[in-house]
């Protein structure tokens, strides 16, 4: 299970005090293109209702790209998402915001896999860094302008992330399932682990060090373990 937990401050002064949302994301089942269940809990509002991300492929993209597909399931349930507007000098706004992204397991527990964190960019109201840290992936960052009426932390979050990696304010199109071209060797299918993309490579050989250690340096894997562990 992933869970994110959404600040309302920097990630160094962040505490249960400001903490303004949790969402939680889990298997609804373990596939290769996998559903999964989203939900979360609002401070003032309680617990919005539960939603399911469809079809999203494992290991083919950012983990930050699912949570904002999961906090859009979640905010906008029965329509697409709406564009944001030009910020104003009326327009709600804040100056900081975090979040933390983390895993949980049977055998692990708050395993920290990535942190975001928002600051208001100069002197104009709307305007706001972003910069968006993950597992494998590193950090990159974005600056984008967020006008609302009224400010909700999640959509700002929802709305950095989607600037980080689409460089607009809605999530473009969903990751391709990474699946690699193989060879027949020996009568068995193989791949060159180096033709996988990130972060489906580095994934793919913590699982083989993990799983099979005695396999785990050979450079051209078979693809029946690459199966297995897009299932894992």
């Amino acid at each position: 299970m992933l869970r994110v937990a959404i600040h309302s401050s920097t990630l160094r002064e962040r505490s249960p005090l400001n903490q303004v949302a949790i969402l939680d994301i889990a298997y609804h089942n373990r596939e290769m293109l996998p559903n999964y269940l989203v939900a979360m809990t609002v401070s003032g509002a309680g617990a919005l209702q539960p939603g399911i991300v469809e079809k999203y492929p494992r290991w083919s993209g950012s983990l930050w790209d699912l949570v904002a597909r999961a906090l859009a399931t979640l905010l906008y349930p029965q329509a697409a998402v709406p564009p944001t507007h030009s910020p104003d000098r009326r327009c709600a706004y804040t100056t900081v915001a975090c979040a933390t992204l983390e895993k949980s397991s049977l055998t692990e527990r708050g395993v920290h896999l990535g942190s975001l964190e928002i600051a208001q960019a100069g002197k104009q109201r709307g305007v706001y860094r972003v910069t968006m840290d993950e597992d494998i992936l590193g950090e990159r960052e974005a600056e984008f302008a967020y006008g609302c009426k009224r400010m909700s932390l999640p959509d700002l979050v929802m709305r950095s992330i989607c600037h980080v990696l689409f460089e607009q304010d809605v999530a473009g199109a969903r990751p391709k399932l990474v699946v690699p071209e193989t060879l027949l060797i020996d009568g068995e299918e193989r791949f060159d682990i180096q033709s996988l993309a990130e972060p489906a490579r580095t994934g793919f050989m913590r699982f083989m060090h993990q799983h099979f250690p005695a396999r785990a340096d050979d450079q051209l894997a078979r693809a029946k373990d690459y199966i297995e562990f897009l299932k894992v």
